[in-house]
């Protein structure tokens, strides 16, 4: 499986860019349109210090990704892909059928994270042939901000969220392929290192 990724990347990103452009551009036109505030750095990194780490490398700075990240222990970092507007890095588990990644946006101009995961979550329910296939089991904003979802389809189970600060963006995702057998600690060692993701600026 050469250069196999858990999730199709570029198409998405490329396709969400797309729409984020033009959504920007209707977002900008309406006055009454409130930004939702920025994530904490601050919290995010006293909320990191509380994670079980089990299975997690210490915190490590991923510049292109512009986050200070802990990924999984023994996971395989699959090759950066970035264009002019995002940067995407995503890891493989040993099985080869869960993941986790980011994606790092420059947006336009300021957009609220609550935008991008609508965004991102019709581009996901769309990718499937028959669009009844996939759905979406949730959606909810936690404490620090983050705007959190859960969606599946024939293909993919994806959990994760989308934070902003100003013009940047970040979707911070795990999932595994549903085709074959859901590996527990994987999945749980995934969804821990989601929760370990610190914007650096």
């Amino acid at each position: 499986m050469d250069n196999w990724a858990v999730f199709p990347r570029r198409a998405l990103a490329v396709r969400l860019v797309i729409v984020i452009l033009a959504t920007g551009g209707m977002l900008s036109t309406l006055g009454g349109c409130q930004i939702a505030p920025d994530v904490s750095v601050k919290r995010l990194a006293i909320h990191r210090q509380t994670i079980n780490d089990d299975g997690l490398r210490s915190p490590e700075a991923f510049e292109a990704l512009r986050v200070s990240w802990a990924v999984p222990q023994r996971w395989e970092a699959l090759p950066i892909k970035s264009t002019s507007l995002y940067t995407h890095q995503q890891w493989r588990s040993p099985s080869t059928f869960t993941g986790v990644g980011v994606a790092y946006i420059d947006l336009p101009l300021p957009m609220p994270a609550q935008a991008l995961v609508w965004l991102a979550k019709n581009e996901y329910l769309r990718r499937t042939k028959d669009q009844k296939d996939g759905k979406l089991i949730g959606q909810w904003t936690d404490p620090l901000g983050r705007q959190w979802f859960e969606a599946s389809n024939s293909k993919y189970h994806v959990f994760g969220y989308a934070m902003t600060r100003g013009d940047k963006a970040w979707i911070v995702y795990s999932g595994w392929r549903t085709t074959h057998e859901p590996q527990p600690e994987e999945i749980a060692i995934a969804r821990r290192s989601l929760e370990s993701v610190v914007p650096t600026r």
